[in-house]
């Protein structure tokens, strides 16, 4: 007769000691967590170059906002991040531009150095365009040109469309969403090759701080309002100067996408950027700010000729 055999599970002890290593984890998570929301808004070698900033009581929201050391004639430069991201991944591309041009780099509510309480709602396109025009007001900035990334440029979309006057011209960036493609799994997908492609420079450091302080529910609920949103129903009331710009090798805004874009643009032109990613502005800044100058230029001399 054979004598019946005990599994062999995991004893208590290892269960313990999968238990504290579990727990000690956590822990370190939540310290580097917390760590990263406390991180300066402005990088220390953007500081060091001059870049600087400043907190402004807009409406119900406190914003944070980078500037560069010079006061320049002309228009004024406004770049606007995109998902989650803070203006901290436009710092590069601020100093860039800033030779020639004052910048002005804000986080919209919720993001960067302008970080809301998890109690705070969660803005969709329109209420974030509008807070930027509530910006632009509180800074005295009654007109203004205009680069955004990704979602934002959904926000400037909005933003064009609703106060027209504000915005002399735009470069749109990436623009999302492909109306395609407008699955969140695909979205994810293509964003995890675009990474692939950034791993030279990658803005995953910045990524998790920007997380650390939006939130996980506000960049959960932030990513379906971006969704949600058609841009492309937008387009054809723009009535600025636009410029469409995407890199060739740009998945997340494909090369289909961005001419329908400039097709429903009044006054759109499109650049393809060779070898370029999705955050231009981050992977290649000072390559991005000659490759947009002629059409700043434009726009700037466009503006004199009006006044």
């Amino acid at each position: 007769m054979k004598r019946a055999t005990r599994s062999r599970g995991p004893n208590n002890r290892t269960l313990l000691l999968g238990a504290a290593a579990a727990m000690a984890g956590t822990a370190l998570l939540v310290k580097q967590w917390r760590k990263w929301q406390q991180t300066p808004p402005v990088g220390i070698h953007s500081h060091q170059a001059g870049l600087a900033g400043y907190y402004q009581q807009i409406g119900p929201w406190r914003m944070f906002t980078r500037v560069t050391p010079e006061t320049r004639p002309g228009l004024p430069v406004v770049l606007l991040h995109g998902l989650v991201l803070s203006g901290r991944a436009m710092e590069d591309l601020a100093l860039a531009l800033g030779w020639e041009y004052r910048v002005l780099v804000p986080d919209l509510p919720g993001f960067g150095g302008s970080s809301l309480p998890a109690s705070q709602p969660v803005l969709n396109i329109d209420r974030l365009a509008e807070a930027l025009w509530m910006w632009m007001q509180q800074n005295q900035l009654p007109r203004a040109i205009f680069v955004g990334n990704s979602l934002g440029c959904q926000i400037l979309a909005a933003l064009a469309v609703a106060h027209p006057e504000a915005v002399a011209g735009l470069v749109l960036q990436g623009p999302t969403v492909d109306r395609h493609n407008r699955t969140l799994l695909r979205q994810i997908w293509r964003d995890w090759r675009n990474g692939r492609r950034e791993k030279h420079r990658s803005p995953a450091a910045l990524s998790r701080i920007d997380y650390a302080k939006a939130g996980i529910w506000r960049a959960i609920g932030t990513v379906r309002a971006m969704m949600r949103d058609r841009i492309e129903q937008r387009l054809p009331h723009i009535k600025a100067p636009t410029l469409v710009v995407r890199g060739s090798y740009d998945v997340v805004s494909p090369a289909r996408w961005a001419a329908e874009m400039v097709a429903l643009l009044p006054r759109g032109e499109l650049m393809t950027i060779p070898q370029g990613t999705h955050t231009l502005h981050y992977v290649y800044p000072w390559s991005y700010s000659r490759a947009i100058r002629p059409f700043i230029a434009r726009v700037q001399k466009e503006q004199e000729n009006h006044e």
